[in-house]
């Protein structure tokens, strides 16, 4: 049976037998909050019972497909209470809310304030629009603002997503989810974890506001703040971020990646890890090209590798260049500009140099000049051949000079067209092959080591120096020699130089100088011990 009483709202009859109106829009154009004339009204039910509460207060009770209208909102519901003079509603059963043809709430109970137009719906709520559902125990919706919120966990649905939060507040209007709290994003092609996110529906546009992790079938992104495309895959992010790739790892006070065209930008304390090759790269800036298999770091740039042995290389630059060839994936690193070198066997500086992992050879150009031992060489170009991660040989091109200082100051030095250094497991040079156009000067001491004897110098287009405890001891002559051995009282300042020497200690790297290149910041970092495993 139909009621209606005098004071309360008439029943409306459908116009031209059309069905009762659904929905057109949940958010009214303007967002304010019901005037003291906008009563909610009844507009159906199949009984009515009035009583008046203990205070006082008058209440209406509605049983049977029991409908309410507030402007453009409708609530449906099984039973209802009214209390018409605050205007408010309390709906059990079946509730349904519906305003225009976007948003529908529905739940188990529901205590609606007229005048503010706060809406708390209860148990098995439902909440659904054209961009997503969202299912929840509880959800407090304030029609004037446009948001929804839930606290004891949601799971959301859109055409691509899967959404999960403790927390989570839903703008109707701007289609804006914010999650809080063991947020979890999941998607055919990836799956984003957090603290803190925001998620744009139309946009597309994930927004992370605390520590977060997106992991892809390719690689994970790790990052506290920033953005994320779900449509174009592309992150951009700040606050200290990490992408992963698998085989490599850049990180940066700011990242951005385009997934799908494999490209990093990384800015400010860069870190490039190899896990291969357990090589670590910093520098102020990185540029990670994938398909290209190229990584560039710049600004300062650190290389640093721990062998086996716990040994560290160091390699600093203006820039270092990582190319990984895609057929065989071997990698080289290219160093250009102000290049230092340090290892505990090898020092040295260049202007530029390649370093192949593939037959782990170092090649050093223009004015190379490196330091073993206590042996200074140099060339117009030279190249180390690394074998167990010391050095092997060493091959010097052109010019090829080298100089080893005795107990007594004086410098032995040896000079050709070529020279070939051989080293044994210490790291100590055994011989050294010099060919074409060779020279050698050699001061001869007493026993002990105390006293000059005299200096043998010695022309000879080949010849093989053979060292015992970084000392020469013994020269073997291929072709016919020149020699002159000279008493040390006959002995000149010019007769103690061999054309082209120059001492070059001053310039020789530390390691200190090497490291702390690029200022205070410690090298030491987190991924030290992946370098080490």
């Amino acid at each position: 049976m139909l009621l209606a009483f005098h004071g309360w709202a008439q029943p409306k009859t459908p116009s031209k037998g059309k069905a009762k109106p659904s929905a057109t829009k949940l958010v009214t154009t303007k967002s304010v909050a019901a005037t003291p004339g906008e009563k909610v009204e009844l507009v159906s039910a199949n009984s009515l019972q009035g009583f008046n509460a203990p205070t006082g207060e008058a209440v209406r009770k509605f049983k049977g497909n029991v409908v309410f209208r507030q402007k453009d909102t409708y609530l449906y519901c099984d039973s209802a209470f009214q209390y018409p003079a605050a205007n408010n509603i309390e709906a059990f059963s079946n509730v349904r809310i519906t305003q225009g043809d976007t948003v529908t709430l529905t739940g188990d109970s529901l205590y609606y304030d007229g005048n503010t137009r706060y809406a708390r719906m209860r148990g098995n709520v439902v909440m659904r629009d054209r961009a997503m559902t969202l299912t929840t125990t509880s959800v407090d919706y304030d029609m004037n603002t446009s948001v929804a919120a839930y606290y004891n966990g949601g799971r959301i649905v859109d055409k691509e997503n899967v959404l999960t939060s403790k927390t989570g507040f839903y703008n109707t209007r701007t289609k804006l989810f914010t999650f809080k709290r063991d947020v979890k994003v999941v998607n055919p092609k990836y799956e984003v974890t957090s603290d803190t996110l925001q998620y744009g529906s139309i946009s597309r546009l994930v927004y992370l506001k605390g520590p977060s992790k997106i992991v892809g079938k390719d690689g994970t992104l790790y990052a506290n703040d920033g953005e994320y495309n779900t449509a174009t895959q592309v992150s951009d992010f700040r606050s200290r971020a990490t992408v992963d790739y698998g085989r490599y790892t850049l990180t940066g006070d700011r990242l951005y990646y385009d997934k799908l065209k494999e490209i990093g930008i990384a800015e400010g304390n860069v870190e490039s890890f190899s896990k291969k090759d357990k090589l670590m790269v910093l520098g102020d800036f990185g540029h990670y090209r994938g398909l290209e298999g190229i990584t560039k770091v710049y600004g300062n740039a650190l290389m640093k590798s721990v062998s086996t042995a716990g040994d560290t290389l160091y390699l600093a630059a203006d820039t270092l260049v990582s190319v990984e060839n895609k057929r065989d994936s071997t990698k080289r690193v290219i160093g250009f500009n102000h290049v230092q070198i340090f290892k505990s066997d090898l020092q040295g500086k260049c202007d530029s140099l390649v370093y192949n992992f593939a037959d782990s050879t170092i090649y050093f150009f223009r004015d190379p000049v490196l330091w073993s031992a206590g042996n200074q060489m140099e060339a117009d170009s030279m190249h180390v051949q690394m074998a167990n991660q010391k050095i092997d040989k060493m091959f010097l091109r052109v010019n090829s000079f080298v100089i080893s200082e005795d107990s007594l100051q004086n410098h032995n030095q040896i000079k050709g067209k070529t020279l070939t250094a051989f080293f044994n497991a210490a790291s100590n040079i055994e011989r050294v092959l010099v060919d074409g156009n060779g020279e050698s000067l050699y001061f001869a001491l007493d026993e002990k080591d105390s006293l000059a004897i005299g200096m043998n110098r010695v022309e000879c287009s080949k010849m093989v120096i053979r060292f015992a405890e970084n000392k020469a001891s013994k020269i073997s002559f291929i072709t016919k020699p020149d020699g002159l051995f000279i008493p040390p009282h006959e002995l000149a300042e010019p007769d103690k130089r061999l054309k082209g020497f120059a001492w070059r200690i001053k310039e020789k790297p530390k390691e200190e100088a090497v490291v702390y290149r690029r200022g205070n910041r410690p090298v030491k970092i987190a991924t030290d011990t992946a370098l080490k495993q």
